[in-house]
């Protein structure tokens, strides 16, 4: 992915002589190409300095330029001194200086976040779930792609606790084709409600709520494991932990870039398990929670595997599996190696939303418990307008996504 239109090196030491360099210098400036030399720090901005904060701003070559959160008391000043402070991401955005974005706010603002990011010129590294919907899946997928950006959604347990083990062996053939998938997490989040409060000062209330229904200020409501499991700003574990092990298990058996087709719900017809049953566009069947109480299950035509209880199940032949790219060992590693190199990371963007959407399904799955058919075409589910209203969410003004 090349970057157009940046200052060549030529141009900027020419400019330079004549000026007074900023304290933080964009990496890309001095880059060749629109690549990044190899020798230059990448600035990064984080927004959302909560109990989920990033690697990325403290990785060899990297560093943190400026921090973002709607509550000002946050806000790492003692910390950083040198580094800027903001209450809102879209002035952290006009830092020409920034290179990358990263995203740890809540689930609902993740995809704004991202394409706000991505048509500013920044790169952007999002913690998941990456979306909070099933449209807003192919919304920041499409903002990536149009603007030229690498995205990596932040899934480190993906590759660092299951993939690294588990793909040589579901790949080589151990257990033959793949013809079931189990991963277990949490469930869906729920409609919630909170006694009012008076709002500090330093909390800018109607931002953090964003394209939600606006509700009164409620301390308890920003809790992390509280607004994670309300309906209106979290994805639940579904999206919470089966960011790991969906993302995981599909990894693991090369499957991550398989659509969902069909929804079937628990303890029905066609599904005694007791999680929602996911039938995936090559038939295989991808499960919500696994029997036998570890995070993952894999079920082919010559055996089972479970993680951490089969350590019989070996690689049976070489494999070349996706890895993070350049020699890195942990994700933030890889994005910034790609974003120097302009390459799509090893959690890129499009993977990212479809273990996403494998969360919305479980969702959705859950709350109208009848049998769904998707239609990725028509982003729709098939002769049911009622299930089709959960595609997108009602977004308040004037924190709209757009692309």
């Amino acid at each position: 992915m090349k970057q157009t239109g940046q200052v060549t090196r030529r141009h900027f030491l020419k400019t330079a002589a004549f000026s007074t360099l900023p304290l933080f210098v964009a990496g890309r400036v001095l880059g060749k190409d629109g690549f990044f030399s190899p020798s230059e720090t990448i600035n990064v901005g984080l927004i959302g300095y909560g109990v989920r904060r990033s690697e990325v701003g403290t990785r060899p070559g990297s560093r943190f330029a400026a921090f973002c959160d709607v509550d000002t008391r946050r806000l790492p000043k003692e910390e950083f001194p040198e580094s800027k402070m903001f209450q809102h991401y879209e002035d952290m955005l006009q830092m020409p200086e920034l290179d990358v974005v990263s995203i740890a706010a809540p689930d609902h603002w993740h995809t704004k976040m991202t394409i706000d990011s991505c048509k500013a010129g920044k790169d952007v590294y999002c913690e998941k779930p990456l979306t909070f919907t099933l449209m807003e899946s192919r919304q920041i997928v499409a903002a990536a792609r149009k603007y030229n950006r690498v995205v990596s959604s932040g899934s480190q347990r993906v590759m660092e606790d299951y993939g690294h083990i588990i793909a040589p062996i579901i790949m080589s053939g151990a257990i033959g084709e793949v013809k079931e998938i189990y991963a277990g997490c949490a469930g869906p989040p729920s409609e919630r409600t909170y006694e009012p409060e008076e709002c500090p000062p330093e909390l800018d209330w109607d931002r953090w709520v964003g394209q939600a229904p606006w509700f009164p200020y409620s301390k308890r409501a920003i809790q992390p494991m509280t607004w994670r499991f309300n309906s209106d700003f979290g994805t639940g574990g579904l999206g919470d932990w089966g960011g790991h092990n969906f993302g995981g298990a599909l990894y693991s058996c090369g499957m991550d870039h398989i659509a969902p087709k069909r929804i079937y719900p628990p303890k029905s017809e066609n599904n005694p398990h007791d999680g929602v049953r996911i039938e995936m566009e090559n038939g295989v069947n991808f499960y919500h929670r696994v029997p036998e109480g570890c995070s993952i299950k894999i079920v082919g035509t010559e055996g089972t595997y479970l993680f951490g209880q089969s350590p019989e199940i070996r690689p049976i032949k070489a494999v070349d599996v996706r890895r993070y790219s350049g020699g890195a060992t942990c994700i933030a590693d890889d994005f910034l190696y790609c974003v120097r190199n302009r390459l799509r990371p090893f959690q890129d963007v499009f993977y990212g939303a479809n273990v996403s959407d494998y969360g919305h399904m479980c969702i959705i799955g859950y709350k109208f418990n009848r049998e769904l058919e998707w239609d990725k075409v028509k982003m729709e589910f098939v002769g049911d307008r009622e299930a089709t209203a959960m595609v997108s969410r009602v977004q308040r003004a004037p924190y709209q996504i757009e692309v």
